[in-house]
């Protein structure tokens, strides 16, 4: 196994505030060179790492992502209370733009960025696309887009965005027409929906199983055939397969 067989799920959320570039930047530090990081859009159509559409379980606000301007979020503390208290309080909610530096610091790591259902639907596809791409254009060569939408990822497609891939929490249909069109060079799936009996070498794209946490877990997926395992305990994981 190689570090490239792992993604960091929001980072090394196990430890740190997810979707925060705290949680990014540690489990990078931990050894990840695949981060995975979740995208929805404020009021003003500015996209920010976060995962739900609604802001209490990370920052204790009322309302939604989309009720706030960029410049209300920007005094938001993401220090997801239920699980740390007060220990990371003042973490700041980050714009997706915050993401280029860090991948410039660190020129090996790839980065997952799945576009969030919610806001596709509160925005549309061209309005969010729109936004994620003019943020990461200069580090566009290291980014995957990634959804469960897939006409958001075509709508990148068509746009110009080289990397892109799925995202799906049931077993789909293989031959699926936009799946084809995608023709995305990753699948990221849900561990709980594959067959037990599915023949993951057999699939034209690489499969990336979500959510794994342990490293008999991980070394199961790896002889079923996964290409990757997604973990929200990545340094433990790094550590075990003797990566770091």
């Amino acid at each position: 196994m190689l570090a490239e067989n792992f993604v960091a799920h929001r980072g090394w959320r196990q430890h740190f505030p997810e979707n925060t570039l705290l949680a990014l930047r540690e489990a990078i530090l931990a050894g990840a060179v695949n981060i995975e990081l979740d995208v929805q859009l404020s009021a003003d159509g500015v996209a920010h790492i976060f995962h739900d559409a609604a802001v209490h379980r990370l920052c204790e606000r009322d309302q939604l992502i989309w009720d706030y301007t960029a410049e209300q979020l920007r005094g938001f503390s993401a220090h997801e209370p239920l699980r740390f208290g007060a220990r990371f309080a003042g973490t700041p909610l980050s714009p997706l733009s915050e993401l280029v530096a860090l991948l410039e610091e660190f020129p090996q790591v790839t980065a997952f960025v799945e576009l969030k259902g919610e806001s596709l639907s509160q925005f549309g596809a061209e309005a969010m696309v729109a936004a994620v791409m003019a943020d990461l254009q200069v580090v566009a060569s290291r980014c995957v887009l990634i959804s469960f939408e897939l006409p958001a990822l075509l709508e990148a497609r068509q746009r110009g965005w080289q990397r892109c891939g799925a995202v799906f929490d049931y077993w789909p249909d293989w031959q699926l027409g936009s799946l084809a069109e995608l023709d995305p060079e990753v699948v990221f799936i849900d561990r709980n929906c594959v067959p037990v009996d599915a023949r993951l070498r057999e699939l034209k794209w690489p499969l990336v199983v979500y959510e794994v946490g342990s490293g008999i877990e991980a070394r199961d997926w790896f002889e079923r055939g996964a290409s990757a395992v997604e973990t929200f305990l990545i340094g433990e994981l790094l550590q075990e397969f003797g990566l770091v």
